[in-house]
């Protein structure tokens, strides 16, 4: 175990001699950095130092082989260096291991680079102050053999010969012969020339690198000999300016230029330029090294690993490496895809900062693949889940190993991630197909069953919102049925649809699946601002159908833009299908149902609708019949009830027959090109007097031109009259009936508003059902058939229009609208 007296280093005498040393050195044209080199690689060391330590610090005279961050790093702490001791003890200090010496294993440190093994002798002035250390490191164990503590001590008496040559011109000429004798044995080539370009010495290196023979060598022009012709020019502009008192700015530098031997082959060569300004005037002189190997090696690496990168760069799986020190080095092209950025020669824990979870849970950076890959772990299809901001989950399995040598040393770890996101949702859905029949089967109504089936879908998406709705065929609307939000969002209930209007409303408009990869684009017209305002990006809407075409939608809603996929498309299409089917036996059943009612109904109409009439006119002619007594007069009268009665009945059963007439194809309607603003006037005129008897504020709006339309005039005439005159029936004393008609291109819409009675909303769907009338109708013993409205949609239907119904909210009254095509020449 090395001792160490600081006394020792604080002799005023020693620090004298150190300064003196110090200036001799600074001041020096000799080539102290290429000796260190010379020294480090005559025991084959990766760094080389000569040091002067004074009371404080160590101060780097001559440096080889130190990274580029600390080739200007001049001085540092004497305690924290190993040649204090070799100062203290004036002996060599030799060290395999420094981790192994209590004292020594904390000092190894070089601005946080550790050294571990160091071999170092002490260097001496004229008067036998010892002032520092010639010193070779190297940050793995070795075992210096006695050639090597020669070697090194040999070159620190080489650094004093140079300070007594400094001090003592009478030392020239030994320091040179011991220089000579380095430079002979030297494994670089050294080369020395007058600033004309003739060379004055060449080693036995140099004999080896390039071919010729000192005594061919000497004498000849350096630029002719060694330099590639496209690099004479500048050769010789260089001398010129170094003979003229220039200083190059490569003095000193180690550079990569190429070279020329006998052959006239070219190859690589590192060289160290220094300009001295001797006795005899200036003069340069470099080391040379053959770097051909190196430099094949290098550009063999960087084939291999721009073949491996490309390579790793078209593979579809994910694969991310670290080295020996857990920093990433290998990001292909997939993982930075999958991760969003790029490895940067970050930590494992800057990646293990993405979000990643097996099932739900986040998991920890200690736990990932590639960490504990790192550890010595084994691992093989691991599930992760990575959700990055603004993008949509994905799955993936992920193999991960360590990367060992052939002794077992750890050099890294390597993980492989193989994306399954579509085959995890698919199995994921099929098992959510079979949970949605199961509610189905257990539900009686959609109503019941949907919010239930959306959780699971949704969940199953890992969406966080979901909307079930169905058409309102006599509104036209879609009308939400049910709705599922995942706690933390607060969504309201939204409003009845247009057809057309957001992404379900195009889904049922156009009969196709509708996908908005981002629902909160302004400019797009599936815009749902509602939904984006609550974070929701993507948004898909599937058209539930029947046999008779789309009964509604099925729409999802997730927290990340994401593109279509047709696999999911196909997957939730099936789900649609279910409910469908679900909805379609619903229907049936519903349709027996309202046979049955119809049957009741058409038997209500039987008993009271065409039995008071035909009691009425059986009564009347009985009397008629055996009542001799009654004036003519009287006789007239109750020939007028009769007729009455009988016009009553014979209209029941025209509108009987020409309704099933109208729904089975047998009626032909007769189409002619009419003017429809002169039918509505004709109505509102013929339906006035009975306004007027009910103090009704009556409103007729019609446009300044014909509005032309192409129809059965008589029965477009009925649809009119039946809208009006029930709008006036059924508004009390003093409310208001609006008629409006208006056209364009497309067509021409009539609507008819009251603030009448209104309709049950619980009996709304069934306003245009035969026989159906609604229940406070009814009530307040309003007579009626309940076929006029059925009378109307299929007449408005037969025209290629449309008539729907909405009421006023809270509010009373109804609104009809009947939407006709524009007349067609």
């Amino acid at each position: 175990m090395p001792q160490l007296d600081t006394g020792v280093l604080a002799r005023p005498e020693r620090l004298r001699a150190l300064r003196r040393a110090q200036l001799l050195l600074s001041s020096s044209s000799a080539p102290v950095d290429g000796l260190v080199r010379l020294a480090a690689r005559s025991v084959v060391a990766p760094v080389g130092l000569l040091t002067l330590v004074d009371a404080e610090r160590m101060h780097v005279v001559g440096r080889h082989g130190l990274p580029p961050d600390l080739e200007r790093v001049h001085a540092e702490p004497a305690t924290s260096s190993f040649c204090q001791f070799v100062v203290a003890e004036d002996a060599p200090l030799v060290v395999r291991d420094a981790r192994e010496d209590p004292m020594l294993r904390e000092l190894g440190v070089l601005h946080g680079r550790h050294i571990t093994a160091y071999l170092g002798q002490p260097v001496h002035d004229a008067a036998g102050h010892t002032l520092g250390a010639v010193c070779v490191t190297d940050s793995v164990p070795r075992h210096w053999t006695d050639d090597d503590i020669a070697a090194i001590a040999e070159c620190a008496g080489l650094i004093e010969v140079m300070l007594a040559a400094e001090a003592s011109r009478e030392d020239i000429a030994i320091a040179a012969a011991e220089t000579d004798a380095v430079l002979e044995t030297a494994l670089e080539a050294f080369v020395a020339i007058e600033l004309n370009g003739e060379i004055k010495r060449w080693n036995r290196a140099a004999e080896r690198t390039f071919g010729w023979t000192a005594e061919e060598a000497i004498g000849q022009a350096v630029h002719e000999l060694i330099i590639p012709e496209r690099f004479r020019a500048a050769h010789r502009a260089g001398l010129s300016r170094m003979a003229r008192g220039g200083v190059p700015r490569v003095l000193g530098q180690r550079l990569q230029l190429y070279a020329i031997n006998r052959a006239g082959d070219e190859f690589p060569i590192e060289i160290t330029l220094n300009v001295i300004d001797g006795p005899l005037g200036r003069h340069a002189h470099a080391f040379i090294y053959d770097i051909s190997e190196r430099v094949t090696a290098e550009r063999q690496l960087a084939r291999e690993r721009h073949f491996l990168t490309a390579l790793l760069d078209n593979l579809d799986v994910g694969v991310v490496a670290s080295d020996e020190r857990g920093r990433l080095i290998l990001f292909n092209r997939a993982m930075r895809e999958i991760t969003g950025h790029d490895a940067d020669g970050s930590t494992q824990e800057a990646w293990s900062a993405i979000p990643a979870a097996p099932g739900g849970e986040t998991i920890s950076g200690e736990d990932m693949p590639l960490t504990r890959a790192f550890r010595g772990e084994h691992i093989r299809e691991a599930e992760l889940v990575i959700h990055l901001p603004d993008r949509p989950r994905r799955s993936f399995t992920v193999n991960a190993q360590p990367i060992r040598d052939s002794d077992g040393t750890r050099l890294g770890a390597v993980a492989a991630l193989h994306e399954v996101t579509d085959r995890r949702r698919a199995q994921r859905l099929i098992e959510c197909e079979l949970a949605v029949s199961r509610i189905l089967e257990q539900s009686p109504t959609i109503e019941d069953a949907g919010p239930e089936l959306l959780e699971t879908v949704a969940r199953t998406l890992h969406w966080p919102h979901a909307e079930l709705w169905l058409v309102d065929k006599v509104g036209n609307v879609l009308r939400n049925a049910a709705m599922w939000t995942e706690p933390g969002y607060e969504i309201q209930h939204p409003d009845p649809l247009a057809p057309g209007k957001g992404v379900s409303g195009v889904a049922w408009e156009t009969g196709q699946p509708t996908w908005i990869p981002d629902i909160s684009a302004s400019t797009s017209r599936l815009n749902v601002p509602s939904l984006a305002k609550h974070g929701l990006r993507v948004g898909l809407a599937i058209p539930i159908r029947d046999g008779l075409g789309v009964i509604g939608t099925l729409s999802f809603f997730g927290d990340a833009a994401e593109q279509p996929e047709q696999s999911l498309i196909a997957l939730l299409s099936g789900i649609a299908a279910h409910v469908g089917q679900f909805l379609e036996r619903r229907r049936a059943e519903d349709l027996a149902k309202q046979l049955a009612r119809t049957k009741d109904e058409f038997i209500a109409l039987v008993g009271h609708e065409l039995r008071t009439p035909l009691t009425s006119i059986s009564s009347y002619t009985e009397l008629l019949l055996h009542d001799d007594q009654e004036d003519q007069e009287s006789r007239e009268e109750f020939l007028a009830v009769i007729a009455r009665n009988a016009e009553n009945l014979r209209a029941i059963i025209d509108d009987l027959l020409d309704l099933a007439g109208l729904e089975s194809g047998y009626v032909t309607m007769v189409e002619r090109p009419l003017d429809f603003a002169a039918v509505v006037r004709e109505v509102a005129d013929a339906n006035a007097r009975a306004a007027q008897e009910k103090d009704l504020d009556v409103s007729v709006v019609l446009p300044d031109g014909a509005a032309p339309v192409t129809g059965d005039l008589p029965r477009l005439r009925k649809v009119v009259d039946h809208l009006v005159t029930n709008a006036v029936k059924f508004t009390p004393a003093g409310g208001r009936v609006e008629i409006r008609l208006d056209g364009d291109v497309a067509g021409v819409t009539l609507r008819v508003v009251d603030t009448g009675v209104g309709i049950p909303e619980e009996e709304r769907s069934r306003l245009f059902e035969r026989f159906f009338r609604g229940s406070n109708i009814r009530n307040q013993g309003v007579p009626g058939t309940g076929l006029g409205l059925a009378i109307s949609r299929t007449v408005v239907e037969r025209h290629g229009g449309t008539i729907t119904v909405t009421d006023h909210g809270d509010k009373p009254g109804t609104t009809f609208v009947v939407r006709l095509p524009a007349y067609c020449p």
